[in-house]
C-alpha cells in the first residue's frame, strides 16, 4: 500500500467507504455495524382483550365464573393478549428502554421478562392497550466490522471505485479520455450474491 492521502483524497476515501456502506446496508435491509436506534409504535386500536372465561383451568375445564349471574357479561375481566412490535432494523442486540404512554394515563417505563421480552427482531409486549405510545430504544445491527467478508468486500468495491476516480481526474487533465473499459462501480453481482444470507426479508 505505502500510499499517503492528502486531506481532499483522505476525504474522498471516506466518502466511497461511508457510500459503498450504505449501498451494502440497503442491499441487506438491516445495518452493517451496531448502532443506536429510537422508534415509536402506536398500537392499533384493534388491539382487544380477551375475556379471562376462555381460559382453561388446572383440571382443563373452562372458567365460567364470568358468565355467571353475580358476575355478569358487562363486567367481565379481560387478558390483554402479548403484542409483537417488529422493529425496522435487526438483530436487535439489546434494548435499553421501553416506555408507554397511554391515551389516559401517565408515562411508564417498563421492565424486561416482567412486561416485555427481547426478540431478535423485537420486543413482545405483554399489557398493551389499543392506542398506547410504545417507545423503544435499542441498538442492531450484525456487527460487520467483525466479519472479514463485508471488510474486504466494501475495501474491494472502494478500489475499484478509487481508481475510476484516478481514471477520470487523468483523462480531465489531459483532455482526452483515457480508452479503458467500462467502468464498474458498486459491489458486484457475485459479491452480492456472498452475502445473500444475510438479507433481511421483508413481506412489504
Amino acid at each position: 500500500m505505502d500510499v499517503k492521502f492528502s486531506l481532499r483524497q483522505q476525504d474522498a476515501a471516506e466518502m466511497v467507504l461511508a457510500g459503498l456502506q450504505g449501498e451494502l446496508e440497503a442491499y441487506l435491509r438491516r445495518p452493517v455495524e451496531v448502532e443506536t436506534f429510537t422508534e415509536e409504535y402506536r398500537l392499533p386500536s384493534t388491539q382487544h382483550g380477551v375475556p379471562m372465561g376462555t381460559f382453561l383451568s388446572i383440571d382443563n375445564s373452562y372458567y365460567n365464573d364470568s358468565f355467571t349471574t353475580t358476575n355478569p357479561v358487562d363486567n367481565m375481566i379481560y387478558a390483554e393478549p402479548p403484542h409483537m412490535i417488529y422493529l425496522r432494523n435487526s438483530p436487535v442486540t439489546n434494548v435499553a428502554t421501553v416506555t408507554v404512554q397511554p391515551v389516559h394515563g401517565n408515562l411508564r417505563t417498563l421492565t424486561v421478562n416482567d412486561d416485555y421480552v427481547v426478540h431478535r427482531y423485537g420486543i413482545e409486549y405483554f399489557y398493551g392497550y389499543e392506542n398506547d405510545l410504545v417507545t423503544v430504544t435499542y441498538t442492531a445491527g450484525i456487527d460487520g466490522s467483525n466479519i472479514p467478508l463485508f471488510k474486504i468486500m466494501i475495501l474491494r468495491a472502494a478500489s475499484r471505485e478509487m481508481q475510476n476516480m484516478h481514471d477520470d481526474v487523468v483523462g480531465v487533465k489531459d483532455l482526452n479520455p483515457r480508452n479503458v473499459g467500462p467502468l464498474v462501480t458498486g459491489f458486484l453481482d457475485s459479491e452480492l450474491l456472498s452475502v445473500r444470507k444475510y438479507r433481511r426479508n421483508r413481506i412489504a
